[in-house]
């Protein structure tokens, strides 16, 4: 299975790979949003990063001895990893808390501060810079025609949420490429995971677990089928960490290693095009000022990825052992 997955990412062009991504992660999020009627979002992100610190755990086994040789030594690798793991926790507790006050589309747009910035501030080459120049045209165009019609709630709170969100997503790219070029960059991220979880859990793990059996007063399917509501809650939660968190942060240690950190921003650009498509299947229609951002965003990707065929010569010769660690 490791001999297939290598051949495939490694013929497969990245933005493809991060295209497919898009999409399932999008999807999840569209059906975890029908979870915030029965439990709050911050407790729904508590659930889904649960999922996902055991899922990587039980893979990943760090408490191994072999696995124990290959994880942070000196402070300065830990403090990289636990940053990794903060910012990745803090990203996905923010998106949640936005979209529950904002437009998927308009989140996923808005939050492309940070990554945007960290493609500014990396890129070395005028395609890069023009990229994301039309990149930031685009999902600014985006981001300002959700805000003209906000569709409910708290626009100010998703807003600032959405904003946090989006530097935080900043440092986990600039974080999250230091441990992907270690020598085994899934057994750092599982225990950067943890990490973050951990400090989750200080604040939200009470509430989560209250949360499951005192519903509030919007819950419905939660209440009335009992016992089941829970399993059913908790299942739907799994589901959505696994498309949403689980593959796309695995994936995301193999990209990183084939891109630079201002390609890998710039490439990921594409998600507020990606999360506009998949919100026609959950009622979201764009109109015309909304597509023309996403062609805005989709021109930045061809034009950054035009010359991409030079990079990936490095990135292939450190694919596979990050694959071979993957075991």
């Amino acid at each position: 299975m490791r001999k297939i997955a290598y051949r495939i990412l490694e013929k497969t062009p990245a933005v493809v790979i991060v295209a497919v991504e898009g999409a399932l992660m999008y999807f999840a999020t569209g059906m975890a949003k029908t979870v915030f009627t029965q439990i709050d979002p911050l407790c729904a992100a508590w659930y889904r990063f649960g999922f996902l610190a055991i899922m990587m755990l039980a893979w990943r086994r760090p408490w191994r001895a072999a696995v124990r040789r290959t994880l942070p030594h000196t402070r300065r690798e830990w403090a990289v990893t636990a940053g990794c793991g903060l910012a990745i926790v803090a990203m996905n507790t923010m998106f949640y808390l936005a979209i529950s006050e904002l437009n998927m589309g308009m989140a996923v747009a808005m939050e492309f501060v940070g990554p945007l910035g960290v493609a500014l501030i990396t890129g070395r080459n005028w395609r890069e810079r023009i990229g994301v120049g039309i990149a930031a045209a685009g999902v600014a165009l985006l981001a300002g025609m959700s805000l003209t019609s906000p569709d409910g709630g708290r626009p100010a709170i998703g807003i600032v949420a959405i904003l946090i969100g989006g530097t935080m997503w900043g440092v986990y790219i600039v974080m999250g490429r230091k441990v992907a070029h270690t020598g085994s960059p899934l057994d750092r991220l599982s225990v950067a995971l943890c990490i973050g979880f951990a400090a989750q859990s200080l604040f939200l793990a009470i509430p989560a677990v209250k949360g499951l059996f005192v519903p509030s007063k919007t819950a419905t399917w939660l209440a009335s089928e009992g016992g089941w509501g829970i399993v059913h809650l908790l299942l739907l939660m799994l589901v959505v960490s696994v498309c949403s968190s689980f593959f796309p942060y695995v994936i995301d240690q193999v990209v990183m290693r084939k891109t630079t950190s201002g390609t890998f921003s710039v490439m990921q650009s594409m998600y507020p095009a990606v999360a506009v498509a998949v919100g026609l299947a959950f009622g979201e229609i764009p109109g015309i000022w909304e597509l023309a951002g996403v062609a805005c965003v989709m021109a930045a990707v061809v034009i950054t990825f035009s010359d991409d065929e030079r990079a990936p010569r490095h990135g292939r010769a450190e694919l596979r052992p990050s694959l071979d660690t993957a075991a």
